[in-house]
C-alpha cells in the first residue's frame, strides 16, 4: 500500500457516461410526464440540467419518435411562437402485470402511464402455466387496445416473492415456486423489454412516479394480496439489500412462536395479515367472508367479531410500523395493495403505536396514508418497472461504476 493511502477510504467511482446520458433522459422525460407538455426552457428549468443538455435529449427523443410538438402563440407578443413538447400518445405502449397465486391482472399505458386498457384472467398453476397465461393475456390485453405487439415498449411484470437482482425468483411462498428465471424465460417469449420485480417494490415504484410518494425521497410501502410485503426507497432510491430481498416486513416476528407462516416460520405478520390469514381467523371464529373486500364490509357493518379481530391486527401492524419508522425515520408511509380494503380500521391502531415511543417526541413526523391505486398498485408497479426499462435506467441501479445487473439493451443506448 503506498504511504499515506487510507485503506479505509473507498476510491471513487469512475463516472460512467452512459449512465449519465440515461439520468439526463430520465429527467427530461419525466419532467415533461409531469407537466403534460412545456417547453425547453421549461425544461432546462424543472430539471435543473443545462440547455445544451436538454435540447441534445429533446432532439434524440422527437428523433426517435417519442414527442409531439406544437406552436404555441403568445398572446399580446410578437415573434416566433414557442415550440411545445409533450409525450406523443402514439409512441408505443407500456404493459403492466400483477401476478397472483389465482389471477392475472393487466394494464396497458401510454408512453406516459395513462391508462388504456385492461384485462384479468385465470393463471394455471406452476411456472410454465404462469407464462402462458401471462402471454395469452397480454396478447388479449393488446388485441382489445387495437396494437400489436410492434406497438409495446416494455413490460414489467410484479411477482410475490423474493426476486433476485438479475429477475431470477428465488422464492415465492404464495405461489410454491423456488428458482424460476423468470425474467429470461418471459424475455425469450416476448423480444420486448422486460423487467420483473417483487410484487411490492413494484407498487413503490409505482407510488414514487404516479402516486402520493411523488415528492418523497424516503418512504415505506407496506402492501398485502396473498401475502404481506415490503418496500424502502431511502436516499431517493429503491432499496433491494445486496441480494435483492430487502424490505420483507411481512416476515418479521409479531408473534413469537404464533400461527403458521407460508415461509415456514411461525408468528410473521403476514400470518396475520394477509387476506387468506384474515379470512382464516374470521372463520376459526365462526364468520365466512371472502377476501379482504368481505373483511371490511363485515367491520363497516359493525360486525364484532371482524372489528374486534382488526383491531387486534392493527396493534400488531401498529407495532412493526413504529419499529420501522423509529429505525428508518420515512417521511412518508403508504399502505397499498387490496390492503386498501381494510385499511381504514387499521389506522387508528397505527396511529396510537406511532405516537406512543418515546422517539415520536423527537423525530420528524411520518404520514401514514392510504395508496389511491388500491389493489391495482402492483399492476401500475409493473407499468412503472416497464417505464424504467424502456428509459434503460432500472429503479434498483446502485452505483456509479454499475456495480448492479442491469437490462443491458433495452434502454435507448444513448
Amino acid at each position: 500500500m503506498p504511504d499515506g493511502e487510507n485503506p479505509l477510504q473507498r476510491p471513487r467511482p469512475r463516472l460512467n457516461p452512459a449512465l449519465v446520458r440515461r439520468l439526463n433522459v430520465a429527467r427530461v422525460f419525466h419532467a415533461l410526464r409531469l407537466a403534460g407538455e412545456a417547453s425547453q426552457g421549461d425544461l432546462v428549468e424543472a430539471t435543473g440540467l443545462d440547455p445544451a443538455t436538454v435540447s441534445a435529449v429533446v432532439r434524440q427523443l422527437r428523433q426517435d419518435g417519442w414527442l409531439r410538438a406544437t406552436k404555441a402563440p403568445r398572446a399580446g407578443r410578437s415573434g416566433r411562437p414557442p415550440t411545445r413538447l409533450a409525450i406523443d400518445r402514439d409512441a408505443g405502449l407500456l404493459v403492466g402485470a400483477r401476478l397472483e397465486p389465482d389471477a392475472v391482472r393487466l394494464l396497458a399505458t401510454s408512453l406516459a402511464g395513462e391508462p388504456l386498457g385492461n384485462w384479468q384472467g385465470p393463471v394455471g398453476a406452476g411456472p410454465d402455466a404462469a407464462i402462458v397465461s401471462l402471454r395469452a393475456g397480454v396478447e388479449e390485453l393488446l388485441a382489445g387496445v387495437g396494437v400489436g405487439w410492434d406497438g409495446v415498449r416494455a413490460v414489467g411484470v410484479g411477482v410475490p416473492a423474493l426476486m433476485a437482482h438479475d429477475g431470477r425468483l428465488a422464492f415465492g411462498p404464495n405461489l410454491g415456486w423456488r428458482d424460476v428465471p423468470l425474467r429470461a424465460r418471459l424475455a425469450e417469449r416476448w423480444r420486448v423489454p422486460v423487467a420483473v420485480d417483487n410484487d411490492t417494490k413494484a407498487a413503490a415504484l409505482a407510488e414514487k412516479l404516479f402516486g402520493a410518494a411523488r415528492d418523497a425521497d424516503d418512504f415505506v410501502v407496506i402492501a398485502g394480496h396473498s401475502g404481506v410485503g415490503g418496500a424502502l426507497y431511502l436516499g431517493g432510491r429503491l432499496q433491494r439489500g445486496a441480494g435483492g430481498y430487502a424490505g420483507e416486513i411481512g416476515h418479521l416476528t409479531v408473534v413469537p412462536g404464533g400461527r403458521a407462516c407460508g415461509c415456514g416460520d411461525r408468528g410473521c405478520l403476514e400470518a396475520y395479515l394477509s387476506e387468506k390469514a384474515l379470512v382464516a381467523q374470521l372463520r376459526e371464529r365462526g364468520l365466512s367472508v371472502v377476501g379482504y373486500a368481505g373483511v371490511a364490509a363485515a367491520a363497516a357493518a359493525g360486525e364484532p367479531r371482524a372489528v374486534a379481530l382488526l383491531e387486534e391486527v392493527g396493534i400488531l401492524l401498529g407495532g412493526v410500523v413504529a419499529d420501522v419508522v423509529d429505525l428508518l425515520d420515512p417521511e412518508l408511509l403508504v399502505l397499498a395493495g387490496s390492503l386498501t380494503h381494510v385499511a381504514p380500521h387499521l389506522l387508528p391502531a397505527i396511529e396510537r403505536a406511532l405516537s406512543a415511543p418515546a422517539l415520536a417526541r423527537v423525530r420528524g413526523p411520518c404520514e401514514v396514508v392510504i395508496s389511491r391505486f388500491g389493489p391495482e398498485a402492483v399492476t401500475m408497479g409493473g407499468v412503472a418497472l416497464a417505464m424504467e426499462a424502456v428509459l434503460g435506467l432500472p429503479a434498483w441501479w446502485a452505483d456509479e461504476g454499475g456495480g448492479r445487473p442491469t437490462w443491458a439493451g433495452t434502454g435507448s443506448g444513448w
